[in-house]
């Protein structure tokens, strides 16, 4: 008898923003993702970083929000392909993740984590996450050494 794999719906908020994602890598998804979401009815707008709490808006305003951040992506990463937005299932969306271009580079080898710019979700208040408290990114003194020496004192 063969068995599979059930993938179970998380319970929590956290569980949710830490378990699997589908990246839109084309902008165009993305934007596609913007026009369901309206049909979908309300959704919480958050951003993580203000520690404001969230906002529960209809469809067409989570919409608009949306569209507005991807075109902030746009002018930053310029072109067609993106790698800041993620829904945790595209077939039925129920949290999206934006990260902005300029602070994803953090959690990068920086030691912190990174986190998103902005959270829409759907059904589920999102919460404060331990992990995410406000962290720097600035680079460590480094000894440097040889030829980098001469660049960088």
């Amino acid at each position: 008898m063969l068995h599979h794999a059930v993938r179970e719906k998380p319970s929590s908020f956290h569980d949710r923003m830490t378990g699997p994602f589908d990246g839109l890598v084309k902008i165009d998804d993305a934007r596609k993702l913007a026009v369901e979401i309206e049909a979908m009815g309300p959704w919480y707008l958050n951003e993580p970083l203000t520690g404001a709490p969230s906002e529960l808006v209809d469809g067409g305003r989570a919409r608009g929000h949306l569209e507005q951040l991807l075109d902030e992506i746009l002018r930053e990463e310029k072109g067609v392909w993106t790698t800041m937005v993620y829904v945790q299932s595209r077939d039925n969306p129920e949290l999206i993740k934006v990260f902005h271009p300029r602070r994803a580079g953090c959690g990068c080898g920086g030691g912190g984590r990174i986190v998103p710019w902005w959270i829409l979700s759907r059904g589920v208040v999102p919460e404060s996450i331990q992990s995410w408290v406000r962290t720097t990114c600035a680079v460590d003194a480094v000894e440097t050494k040889g030829w980098l020496r001469k660049y960088f004192p």
